[in-house]
């Protein structure tokens, strides 16, 4: 089980992806934007963020980066449908950041799962 916290703007994807993650047993706190999820990381320290790209108010990118600035060890997960340009070119750039996975949408859900589970293990060993 891991703390995660999921930042997506889509309301029926977070929904979604937050009931896949709390099936599979994980602590999950959800932000509707970058800006919400700034917020919740000032009182809450999940081990995991999950983060959509193209969001309003502050972008998956920026995010990323601030929390690699504040929070080094914490592991993310990016998440892009792409924009303007291709899917590819935002998890290339997110990655370039700090984001230990990325995964174009739609997303599938075991290996979601999957790369959360791996990225869990790995913080329990250090």
């Amino acid at each position: 089980m891991a703390k995660i916290l999921l930042v997506e703007d889509d309301e029926l994807v977070r929904d979604m992806l937050a009931q896949v993650l709390k099936r599979a047993k994980h602590e999950v706190q959800t932000a509707s934007n970058g800006d919400e999820a700034t917020e919740l990381l000032k009182t809450s320290k999940p081990e995991i963020m999950v983060t959509d790209i193209i969001m309003p108010q502050k972008s998956g990118i920026t995010l990323i980066s601030e929390v690699k600035n504040k929070h080094p060890d914490m592991e993310i997960i990016a998440i892009s449908g792409g924009g303007r340009l291709d899917p590819t070119g935002y998890l290339d750039l997110s990655e370039s950041l700090g984001a230990s996975v990325s995964f174009e949408k739609p997303i599938d859900n075991q290996a979601l799962l999957m790369a959360i589970d791996l990225l869990a293990h790995s913080k329990e060993k250090n």
